[in-house]
């Protein structure tokens, strides 16, 4: 039987060979590929987190498994939203050696704070937004794209995040552990909800080097001429799935059928 070191160690070379790297020491030059890599390969998308609801409520942890998380996105092109995006990525630095730990933002967001010799640096991969890289934690930037105007901004008050459009959230820079975001995690996984993701069935990621989102049916892809904008209907969705972003058809349909009964439970 293998140790668990061993599993591991497979899950995440895995891992990297879906991202399309070789394992290489910590380095910041390294974490940026494969963050990089991680935002153009890994989509942020619902219906995972839709199709887990009901099996992490029986458990009490709707979270899945890493086994499963990494599966699925090598098997199916799954991804999630942010909670499993960045357990996601901070297992994957971990295991290549990099001191990593999680944060939040309020509210609701959560990310990877990393321990560089350059000093302590934001790596993120669970916006549906366009950083290709880790960022000093204690500087400021910003980033636009066809898409949206991201500024991280450091204050005497404290790290904001403000995206246009999109909600403004400050950052906790405090390294913080899985089982201290629990309770936000849970929250997170309420279909009562008013702003709930669990209320959308979106899928989005880079297609052919276009950021691209479907959105319950609104299909965008953000050109630098500008958004483009189709309306698809139901049953074509799965197919366009599979045909824009090579994804297990599958996905769409599991995440319908949940979809369907909790929103006509809500009405």
């Amino acid at each position: 039987m293998p140790s668990a070191l061993t599993s591991t160690r497979v899950l995440a070379d895995r891992f990297l060979r879906h991202l399309e790297l070789d394992r290489e020491a910590p380095a910041l030059g390294y974490l940026d590929q494969v963050i990089r890599e991680h935002q153009l390969r890994v989509p942020f998308e619902t219906l995972t987190k839709i199709t887990d609801y009901e099996p992490g409520l029986g458990r009490g942890d709707f979270l899945p498994t890493m086994d499963e998380y990494i599966g699925r996105m090598v098997e199916r092109g799954a991804g999630g939203l942010c909670w499993t995006l960045a357990r996601g990525l901070h297992f994957l630095l971990s295991d290549l050696g990099f001191e990593a730990d999680l944060m939040y933002m309020d509210p609701g967001h959560c990310c990877v704070r990393v321990e560089l010799p350059e000093g302590p640096h934001y790596a993120d991969v669970g916006y549906a937004a366009p950083i290709f890289r880790a960022y000093p934690l204690y500087e400021s930037f910003s980033l636009e794209t066809p898409r949206e105007k991201f500024e991280y901004q450091v204050r005497e008050d404290g790290i904001f995040v403000t995206r246009q459009p999109g909600p403004a959230k400050q950052l906790d820079p405090a390294p913080r552990t899985l089982e201290s975001l629990k309770p936000v995690i849970d929250s997170a996984n309420d279909w009562n909800a008013g702003r709930s993701f669990l209320h959308n069935l979106a899928y989005s990621g880079y297609a052919d080097g276009v950021y691209t989102t479907l959105n319950n049916g609104l299909f965008r892809r953000y050109l630098p001429s500008g958004p483009e904008e189709t309306t698809v209907e139901p049953e074509a969705i799965p197919g366009l799935l599979e045909d824009v972003f090579g994804a297990d058809p599958g996905l769409y349909r599991e995440a319908a059928e949940v979809h369907q009964r909790y929103m006509a439970a809500r009405e």
